[in-house]
């Protein structure tokens, strides 16, 4: 794996691992960042298939590229700067949408979630690593949390409330992978993500109010093949 993908990688899962990626797929990474799960992704659709890697910042998106470069993918992986809420893409042109701890950053992730269905080919599949909480976060502790730039808490919403946006976009067999509550100290760093010279993390009484109730979780779904 490239060392600037490595260096990079903020995710809280491996999408990959459990997307079922097969020769020949195309992927849609939602949220690439410097592309180590884009890598992986492209690897497994071998030269048969392709990758597609969306992230807003183009500072990443130049990471990424570097990656892609470094494994000798470049023929097979399109990289764009863009709004994975509003996606410069057709319809229907994904066998697989990943993401990798991101959506849980989106101010609308139902927007989100209606684009990877829009882009996914009927019977294409999501396989998502991402961010939630097992209650509502009181909104004093959620404006704290923003305003401290603690993103993955100050956006994260509660499991109930994801699992239905998830189906209100059109997603069916919606599958749990995995599911992780957060020890202390995967949430300070979660809470400091990319690092605490970059983001302070938050007080820690304000943690402590969602210590047990931040979860890792994984899954799958499908849009019906018949959309």
């Amino acid at each position: 794996m490239p060392q600037v993908a490595l260096d990079l990688s903020r995710g809280c899962g491996n999408p990959v691992g459990f997307a079922d990626i097969k020769s020949g797929d195309v992927v849609v990474d939602l949220g690439c960042g410097a592309g180590i799960d884009l890598v992986l992704a492209a690897e497994r659709a071998t030269s048969d298939g392709r990758a597609i890697g969306v992230d807003f910042s183009s500072r990443m998106i130049e990471r990424a590229h570097q990656a892609v470069a470094e494994k000798g993918l470049a023929g097979r992986v399109k990289l764009h700067v863009g709004d994975i809420a509003e996606l410069d893409l057709p319809d229907s042109i994904a066998d697989v949408v990943i993401s990798n701890c991101v959506i849980n950053l989106c101010p609308d992730k139902d927007a989100v979630y209606r684009e990877a269905y829009r882009i996914l080919k009927p019977g294409g599949r999501l396989a998502i690593s991402d961010i939630a909480l097992t209650e509502e976060m009181a909104p004093e502790l959620r404006e704290r949390f923003q305003a401290a730039g603690a993103g993955c808490l100050g956006g994260a919403i509660a499991e109930s409330g994801y699992w239905r946006m998830v189906s209100d976009a059109g997603f069916g067999d919606l599958r749990t992978v995995n599911r992780h509550i957060l020890s202390n100290d995967e949430l300070r760093a979660l809470a400091s993500c990319p690092g605490e010279e970059f983001c302070p993390p938050p007080s820690a009484a304000d943690l402590a109010l969602v210590a047990g109730r931040v979860a890792s979780v994984k899954f799958t779904a499908v849009k019906s093949r018949s959309a």
